[in-house]
C-alpha cells in the first residue's frame, strides 16, 4: 500500500490515539467506581464477620461465666434446706448482697429464678413477691432442663418479658436434685456488648408471636412479624428502609450511608429464631473520603491523558514521514512473515491466504499435494545441512516449471503445493507430468537423485479447503503405496 498524503495518516493515528485515550478515561472512571463499590463491599463484609464472630463469642463467654456462677451457688449447703422447705424470705435474705453484686457487674442481668423439680417457682430474685406459679407451659426451657438434669441455654419470653436464660439444675453435694436456677440477661447486653466492640448501633427485635405471654401489655412498634423492644435513635429515620430479607445492606438515608446486618439472631435453647439484634454502622465518612480520593484520581487521570495525546500529537506531527516508512515496513514484514525461511517460496499460511482471497469458484483451479520420496534417508545419509541444500534447489527446479501466475508453497518439511489455475483435471495432470520430469532429470547437490510422489485434485469446493486438502492428501499416499515417483489424480 503506498501513502502518499502524511497529513492523512497523522489524522487516521490521532484520531485511534484520541478514541484510545477516550476509552482508557472511560475505563479508568468504570474501574474506580467498581473498586469504590469493592472497597466498600469488603468493608461490609469485614465488619459482618466481625460481628458473627464476637456475637458468638459474647455468648459462649456468657454461658460460661454463668454455669460458673450457678456452680457456685450449688455449693453453697446452706441454701440446700432453704431451698427444699420452700422458705424463700430467708433464701432471699441470704442471697441478696450476691445477687446485688451480680446486677451491679451487669446491670442487663435480669432474671434470678429458682425452681423446684415440677417446674413451679420457689424465688424471683428479681421479683420475689411473685411465686409458686407452674411454668411448664409457657417456659419449655424449664421443663427441659428439670427433667434431663442438664443446662439448657437461649432466648425465652416468660411473663416478665424475654431474656437469655442460662438454665442449670440445682444438685446438692449429696447429688439431690431440688430444682433449677436460671439466670436470664436482657437482650440489651448483646446490644450494648456490639456497640462497644465494633462502634455500631444496634435494634433488638422481637417475634410478636413470643410475647403474648407477658403479664403486663406493652405496644410495641413492628416490623414484618417482629416487635420493636430497643432501638437506637438513628433506626427511627431508616426503619421503613430495613429489608428483613437480606442479611447485609447499604442504606443511604439524607446524607448519611450506613452498613446494617440483620443475621445475629436469638435463638431459643431449640435453635429456633425468636428474635434479632440488627447492627447499623455509619460509614459516611469513609464515603465521602473514597469518593473525594476518586475524583481527584480521575481528574489526574484527564490530565495526564489529555499531556500524552498532546505531546503525541507533536510528535506525530514532526515525524510523520517515519510513520509512513513504519507502515511501509509492516508490509515488507507481513511479505517476511508469509515467506517460507528455508526456502524462499511461499509458506503455509500464505497459501491459506491465498486459497481465501483467490480461490471463489469452483473447478477452476486444481492443487498439486506432492513431497520427496524417502527424505528421510537423505538426511540419514548426507546429514539435514545437505537435506536443506537440496530442498532449496529443488524449489528452484519446481519453480522453473510452473507458471509465473501458479502458486507454490511449502507444506511443511518435504511437502509442497502448488495450486494451478487451470480449467480441467487432464490439464493439471499434464503439467504435473511435467514438474516430476523436471525434477527427475536433475541431480541435485551434483549428484544425488530425488524422485516425488504427487497427488491431484480440483477445487470443488471452494468454501471448504479443508476437505480438498486432505483429498490430495490422500491421493498423495496412494501414490506412495503404488511404488512411488507416480502421480494420482481423482475428483
Amino acid at each position: 500500500m503506498n501513502i502518499t498524503n502524511t497529513n492523512n495518516l497523522k489524522r487516521k493515528y490521532l484520531l485511534l490515539l484520541g478514541i484510545i485515550f477516550f476509552i482508557a478515561f472511560i475505563v479508568r472512571v468504570y474501574y474506580d467506581i467498581q473498586h469504590h463499590e469493592f472497597m466498600i463491599n469488603t468493608k461490609m463484609s469485614r465488619l459482618h464477620k466481625n460481628a458473627l464472630l464476637h456475637y458468638e463469642n459474647i455468648i459462649t463467654s456468657l454461658e460460661d461465666k454463668y454455669v460458673s456462677v450457678s456452680a457456685q451457688f450449688t455449693n453453697m449447703h446452706e441454701t440446700y434446706d432453704l431451698i427444699k422447705n420452700r422458705d424463700r424470705q430467708k433464701l432471699y435474705n441470704y442471697l441478696l448482697s450476691d445477687y446485688k453484686k451480680l446486677v451491679e457487674y451487669n446491670p442487663n442481668l435480669y432474671v434470678m429464678h429458682f425452681f423446684d423439680t415440677k417446674n413451679t417457682t420457689i424465688l424471683r430474685m428479681h421479683k420475689p413477691t411473685s411465686y409458686d406459679d407452674d411454668l411448664t407451659v409457657i417456659r419449655p426451657i424449664v421443663s427441659k432442663a428439670n427433667k434431663s438434669k442438664t443446662a439448657y441455654f437461649g432466648f425465652e419470653t416468660g411473663k416478665n418479658g424475654m431474656t437469655y436464660r442460662i438454665t442449670a439444675p440445682f444438685i446438692s453435694r449429696k447429688n439431690e436434685h431440688l430444682g433449677l436456677l436460671e439466670f436470664g440477661i436482657k437482650p440489651q447486653y448483646f446490644a450494648d456488648k456490639l456497640d462497644n466492640l465494633l462502634h455500631v448501633k444496634s435494634e433488638i427485635l422481637v417475634k410478636t408471636s413470643t410475647i403474648k405471654n407477658l403479664s403486663h401489655k406493652t405496644d410495641f412498634e413492628n416490623i414484618g412479624d417482629f416487635s420493636v423492644i430497643s432501638k437506637d435513635p438513628i433506626y427511627t429515620e431508616i426503619i421503613n428502609k430495613i429489608d428483613l430479607n437480606k442479611k447485609e445492606q447499604i442504606i443511604q438515608n439524607k446524607d448519611k450511608t450506613y452498613i446494617l446486618f440483620n443475621d445475629l439472631c436469638l435463638r431459643d435453647h431449640t435453635g429456633k429464631t425468636v428474635g434479632k439484634v440488627i447492627i447499623a454502622k455509619d460509614i459516611t465518612k469513609a464515603v465521602l473520603e473514597n469518593r473525594n480520593s476518586l475524583l481527584v484520581l480521575n481528574i489526574a487521570s484527564f490530565i495526564i491523558l489529555l499531556i500524552c495525546y498532546v505531546l503525541l500529537y507533536i510528535i506525530f506531527t514532526r515525524y510523520s514521514n517515519d510513520l509512513i516508512n513504519a507502515h511501509q515496513n509492516i508490509h515488507q514484514l507481513k511479505k517476511e512473515v508469509d515467506t517460507d525461511a528455508l526456502t524462499g517460496i511461499n509458506n503455509r499460511s500464505s497459501l491459506n491466504s491465498y486459497l481465501q482471497n483467490s480461490v471463489e469458484n469452483e473447478n477452476e483451479y486444481a492443487v498439486l499435494f506432492f513431497d520427496i520420496d524417502n527424505f528421510k534417508n537423505i538426511n540419514d545419509s548426507y546429514g539435514h545441512d545437505v537435506g536443506d541444500i537440496i530442498l532449496k534447489e529443488f524449489t528452484k527446479v519446481v519453480t522453473n516449471s510452473i507458471r509465473t501466475d501458479d502458486f507454490f508453497a511449502r507444506w511443511g518439511g518435504e511437502e509442497f503445493i502448488i495450486v494451478l489455475k487451470i480449467s480441467s483435471l487432464q490439464k493439471a495432470l499434464k503439467l504435473t507430468q511435467k514438474i516430476r520430469e523436471n525434477i527427475n532429470s536433475n541431480l541435485f547437490h551434483s549428484s544425488i537423485k530425488v524422485t516425488c510422489s504427487f497427488g491431484v485434485t480440483m477445487i470443488d469446493l471452494p468454501n471448504d479447503f479443508d476437505s480438498v486438502i486432505k483429498r490430495a492428501d490422500k491421493l498423495l499416499y496412494e501414490a506412495k503405496n503404488a511404488g512411488k515417483n507416480c502421480i494420482k489424480a481423482g475428483s
